[in-house]
């Protein structure tokens, strides 16, 4: 078995200029290695910067009756829930697309300010316009590791996209029912998504960097910025083009 320093040297070598990153992962690529959920989150840290501020999602995305901000466990994978139980982190209020927010930043992005999980004022909004923010696929593929990808169909309103409202009950930060109503713009029955065609496109523009290491793990990573820029030009000329 890989010693945890292998681990290390695998993202030794990633230095991002964005002070904020988003992190889709998926440990099981990482089998081979002898670490815990503390020491890989560990060495995220110390090899991205101690400065930098992680962000994880922590989405729900079965049917239920009710969502607690304080306790509902992440469905987007094992170091997710880590990071929601374990450390001192701010959670978004989203029965569906929460994100959980973990270091000196983290008060800067909004959490609580909308009541779709991609539209204005959301914390994905905030996500995928401020340039100074990265999204980071470790383990995973771009199918499964770009979730903000979902804000420039709901900014240019597609057409195979509708508001849906959610019936879930949600519970706050101090664990009382909020009136607020969740809505979810979901993608129409017959239509599905065609990501491969956006990756591609993507990777044709040097946007979506795929960062090689000899354990083959896959790992990509882009500015939300100019990806939601590119693919919102593309939306404007093709409405079918994510589709």
């Amino acid at each position: 078995m890989n010693k945890k320093n292998d681990l290390y040297n695998i993202f030794k070598n990633l230095k991002f200029k964005e002070d904020f990153l988003i992190i889709h992962s998926d440990i099981l690529s990482f089998y081979k290695f002898n670490f815990t959920l503390n020491s890989l989150f560990k060495i995220f840290k110390d090899t991205f910067g101690k400065n930098k501020t992680l962000i994880f999602p922590t989405f729900n995305l079965k049917n239920q009756k009710k969502w607690h901000l304080n306790r509902s466990v992440s469905e987007s994978g094992s170091m997710s829930e880590f990071v929601r139980k374990n450390k001192k982190i701010v959670r978004s209020l989203n029965p569906i697309h929460s994100i959980v927010v973990y270091g000196s930043k983290k008060n800067q992005i909004p959490i609580d300010k909308c009541y779709s999980s991609f539209g204005p004022n959301s914390c994905w909004e905030w996500l995928c316009e401020n340039k100074n923010v990265r999204n980071i696929s470790i383990g995973i593929g771009f199918v499964g590791g770009a979730t903000f990808c979902h804000y420039s169909e709901e900014k240019a309103k597609v057409f195979y996209r509708e508001y849906k409202e959610i019936d879930t009950l949600v519970y706050d930060s101090k664990n009382e029912l909020t009136d607020k109503r969740f809505t979810f713009f979901a993608r129409k029955k017959g239509f599905k998504n065609n990501w491969i065609r956006c990756e591609k496109y993507l990777r044709k523009k040097k946007i979506l960097i795929e960062h090689k290491n000899k354990y083959n793990i896959p790992v990509f990573s882009m500015n939300t910025s100019l990806a939601t820029n590119q693919i919102l030009k593309k939306i404007s000329k093709d409405k079918k083009f994510l589709i």
